[in-house]
């Protein structure tokens, strides 16, 4: 007959052996689906909330942030952002505007969005009585925001502010000068110029706009022939951005095609107007590197707005509304800009007729 020893006896055996007690098969527990699947936790850890991240509060106030009411609408493609976007200083900015023009505090509204005095005075009639902010859709990028809000205008004579309560937008972004694309009634939302977003030549003539300004009429030459050693570097440099969107055939960058000759053929080419004449060999970039250096440093650019574009035969028209502000309130010169191509497909500029001018300058801004 087989013995059977006691429980404690078994136990007190095995403890001395180092043996484990044999465990029935159905008390283990079963294998994992997959060895790669994590194990899940009964229960959380203590502090720490068991319910999934989309039930939870938002990690970034954003009312906060904007200090602004619960009751506005607030649209962010980031719900678990941890991280502020980046027009905390624009909102500021645009809450200011409107303060100041509900005070009749135009000259303070101007400066927050144009350099050029005088640049708000026609609003100086306007009566704005309340500003209130519905909705803020932050864009898919922490720098673009739209914010859409209604505007009370008590009086106004001016196309812009209309008697009544009308909604308007403003596209902010990031910067600390031009923080707002434009602020604008929605029913007259313009776009800016954006050269990457601009025909071949829109481009053209915005940059002829943005660093050749002055240019009127159809014969160039007093505007392109420098005079003297200072005015030939105040030409030349503006001269090479405006060629460098041209349409001109690419080329090898060589002495040969960044030389004097070659920038006279296209001068001549793109202007109409006969340069050789002129001794390039004091321009500074030349003395430096015997070569016309085709685009100078940094970047310029005025505040515009395509206002129309046609095509008759061989012969385009580009119609641009500049600004003295900003945020595209105050157009200061319509200047239409009628061009043809040369048979290599560059852009042969014909004429810059000024359809209108308030006499004030137009704000620009640079890199």
């Amino acid at each position: 007959m087989k013995k059977i020893l006691p429980a404690f006896l078994v136990l007190l055996f095995c403890a001395l052996s180092g043996c484990a007690p044999e465990t029935p098969a159905s008390s283990l527990p079963a294998e994992p689906a997959s060895s790669s699947s994590p194990s899940v936790p009964s229960s959380s850890a203590p502090g720490v909330s068991s319910s999934s991240p989309s039930s939870q509060t938002p990690l970034f106030d954003l009312y906060d942030y904007y200090n602004l009411p619960e009751s506005v609408e607030i649209l962010d493609p980031f719900p678990d952002r941890t991280e502020p976007p980046y027009t905390e200083h624009a909102m500021a900015q645009l809450k200011d505007l409107f303060a100041h023009a509900m005070a009749g505090e135009w000259e303070l509204a101007r400066q927050l969005a144009s350099s050029i005095p005088g640049a708000f005075d026609r609003f100086e009639g306007v009566k704005i009585s309340d500003f209130q902010i519905r909705k803020v859709e932050i864009l898919d990028s922490y720098d673009t925001a739209l914010v859409s809000f209604d505007l009370t205008v008590e009086e106004g004579d001016d196309e812009l502010f209309q008697p009544g309560t009308t909604p308007w937008e403003a596209k902010l972004v990031l910067s600390a000068s031009n923080w707002a694309e434009y602020i604008l009634p929605e029913d007259q939302i313009l776009t800016p110029c954006h050269l990457a977003q601009m025909e071949p030549a829109e481009q053209f003539c915005f940059t002829l706009a943005s660093y050749l300004p002055q240019l009127r009429g159809d014969d160039f030459t007093p505007y392109l022939k420098p005079a003297d050693e200072t005015e030939m570097y105040y030409m030349i440099d503006p001269a090479c951005c405006a060629l460098t969107r041209a349409n001109l055939p690419e080329v090898p960058y060589t002495p040969e095609t960044k030389s004097p000759e070659a920038f006279y053929r296209d001068m001549e080419k793109v202007f109409g107007v006969d340069l050789w004449g002129v001794d390039l060999s004091q321009y500074s970039s030349y003395l430096a590197y015997q070569m016309i250096i085709p685009v100078p440093k940094g970047g310029r650019w005025v505040y515009a707005v395509t206002a129309d574009t046609g095509q008759e035969g061989d012969t385009q028209t580009v119609t641009l509304d500049l600004y003295a502000d900003t945020i595209c309130w105050s157009v200061v010169s319509t200047l239409r800009y009628t061009l043809t191509q040369n048979e290599d497909g560059s852009f042969r500029l014909l004429s810059v007729d000024e359809l209108y001018s308030s006499g004030l300058s137009w704000e620009t801004g640079s890199l």
